[in-house]
């Protein structure tokens, strides 16, 4: 699809402060296509956010170093089928956060951001994050592996923000924090280290139903329209006590319909050790 041509940074710069967002910490969840074209396409989208905002947070997952279990650490209620490990043949790669890659559904806005001067990442080999900006280094720092999402519970912490660009709450990670705040548990993965060897790692579960909140927690965001792009930004710790609160009223409502491993063993509590 051709860019349009009158849309671009300086657009996505004046809903951005419409929103309120000026000078403050977002985590950005982003469809570069839901815009339908932009000048300068991922570029647009990075200078506009770190233009308008003091800190900014991206998701930079990473599952290249995904690992099949020990034998004798296969937890029950873990949302993982363990036959999908049999027979693996795909060479161990250690997780190294300075060379890792990014998953392709990221986006390529996320993509883009992860190389821009100034972004610090961190070193966690399943939920990876990205950040750039004022405090991005405590963010990412001692991102250990027995958390699942700790930058952004930090971020938070401090007040932030959550901004979906053309995406709704199946791409919004914050709800996987609520999760964690009604008492369910991450799941259990493995990943190679960087000294080789194979290690648990914490993961979080599905996300395909989580639109199904929106009805609950739509009165916390605010709105605009860039294009064919509906924009949202809801302030972080007001949208996870939103959350969690509605998940702990109603287990299942996160649950897609579809059968899922993962969705099952969430709603019963995640793994047993």
């Amino acid at each position: 699809m051709e860019p349009v041509a009158h849309l671009g940074e300086a657009d996505l710069s004046r809903v951005l402060r419409q929103l309120g967002l000026a000078g403050e910490r977002v985590c950005v969840h982003t469809s570069l296509r839901s815009f339908g074209g932009l000048e300068s396409g991922p570029d647009a989208v990075i200078q506009a956010v770190l233009g308008a905002c003091r800190t900014v947070l991206m998701p930079a997952f990473c599952w290249d170093s995904n690992a099949p279990p020990p034998p004798d650490d296969r937890p029950t209620q873990n949302g993982c089928d363990y036959a999908f490990y049999d027979g693996w043949s795909k060479p161990l790669l250690p997780f190294r956060v300075e060379a890792a890659g990014i998953q392709p559904s990221m986006g390529a806005v996320s993509r883009r951001f992860l190389t821009h001067p100034g972004t610090e990442r961190s070193d966690h080999a399943w939920h990876s994050w990205a950040a750039w900006g004022e405090g991005a280094g405590a963010l990412v720092a001692g991102h250990g592996w027995e958390t699942t999402n700790l930058p952004l519970e930090r971020l938070t912490a401090m007040g932030g923000w959550v901004l979906l660009l053309g995406v709704d709450l199946s791409s919004c990670t914050a709800i996987h924090c609520a999760e964690e705040r009604t008492g369910q548990r991450p799941f259990i993965r493995w990943a190679t280290g960087r000294d080789g060897r194979v290690r648990r790692v914490r993961a979080a579960g599905c996300a395909k139903a989580f639109q199904q909140l929106f009805p609950s927690c739509q009165p916390l965001f605010r709105e605009a329209v860039l294009g064919p792009c509906r924009i949202l930004a809801a302030p972080l710790p007001a949208l996870v006590d939103q959350a969690a609160h509605v998940l702990r009223e109603q287990p299942g409502l996160g649950r897609c319909l579809s059968p899922c491993l993962r969705c099952r063993d969430a709603v019963l509590g995640g793994p047993r050790d």
